[in-house]
């Protein structure tokens, strides 16, 4: 496979700030080879179950360069970037359900996805942003008649990588400067620091009424059934001096989280 966008993730923040950008005379289209093999067994008349391996390898990936962000840039994004290759590969399980009143599918898969640039981490491995270890898939619909049935999804997810300082070194005041103090962060390696797994369940009802010329359908749903305070970013609390003297509490790192609890109400109409 080829293709001419790329996809550039900010590791330095956890904000999902993902950019995508177009091949230049000076970056390469990305390419990867894949190769999968996968079964499926019928274990009755009512259930499948089916898994698959992958492996996946691809070259000319773009991140930033060390200490690089689109904020404030003065030069071309061209002069912001690296390119070097990665791995992804994993096994995927699927249980699946087609038959009868209840159906629904249970899905699993464990995966890694690793990135290797020379001029980043030391030329070490490191972890992509979106790595995520486990992924798991639950959907399920009953039908207690031809005019009301109910749906439920959950699903999970290991959190995102992201990159985050491990130490942050002070300098004292200089003489002849006025409350001047400079501060440094160090960073480990990349993407060193996992984000809280995701999860959510959805829950809708639907109410079908046959009509002259088709079907009426109102759905009651619930996004985040169990308002899950799940992470959309990270920020650190108390950054300088000035704010840790005045609250009293060191440097803290916090999640900021969005979606609660959602109710929504549709109305369809199929003719």
């Amino acid at each position: 496979m080829s293709q001419n966008i790329h996809l550039l993730s900010s590791s330095t923040i956890s904000l999902p700030t993902d950019l995508w950008l177009p091949t230049t005379s000076k970056v390469k289209p990305q390419n990867s080879h894949q190769f999968a093999l996968g079964g499926v067994y019928q274990v009755n008349p009512t259930f499948d179950f089916s898994v698959e391996g992958f492996y996946k390898s691809m070259d000319h990936l773009l991140e930033y360069k060390e200490g690089a962000s689109f904020v404030g840039a003065t030069t071309g994004w061209e002069d912001k970037v690296e390119m070097g290759k990665g791995w992804s590969y994993g096994l995927e399980f699927l249980l699946e359900k087609k038959v009868g009143k209840t159906t629904g599918w249970l899905g699993y898969t464990w995966s890694k996805a690793e990135r290797q640039f020379d001029n980043l981490n030391w030329g070490e491995k490191f972890y992509a942003r979106y790595d995520r270890r486990h992924d798991i898939s639950f959907v399920l619909t009953h039908r207690f008649s031809d005019r009301f049935d109910i749906g439920l999804t959950w699903v999970y997810g290991t959190g995102n990588a992201v990159t985050l300082p491990t130490q942050n070194v002070s300098i004292p005041n200089i003489p002849g400067y006025y409350n001047y103090q400079q501060s440094y962060e160090y960073f480990e390696k990349r993407n060193n620091y996992r984000m809280p797994a995701y999860n959510r369940m959805d829950i809708g009802f639907n109410f079908h009424k046959q009509k002259k010329h088709g079907i009426r359908t109102w759905n009651i749903g619930f996004y985040n059934v169990y308002s899950r305070q799940n992470p959309f970013f990270l920020m650190f609390e108390g950054n300088s001096p000035e704010e840790r003297e005045a609250t009293g509490k060191s440097r803290s790192l916090k999640q900021v989280s969005l979606f609660p609890i959602i109710p929504s109400i549709s109305y369809s109409y199929k003719f």
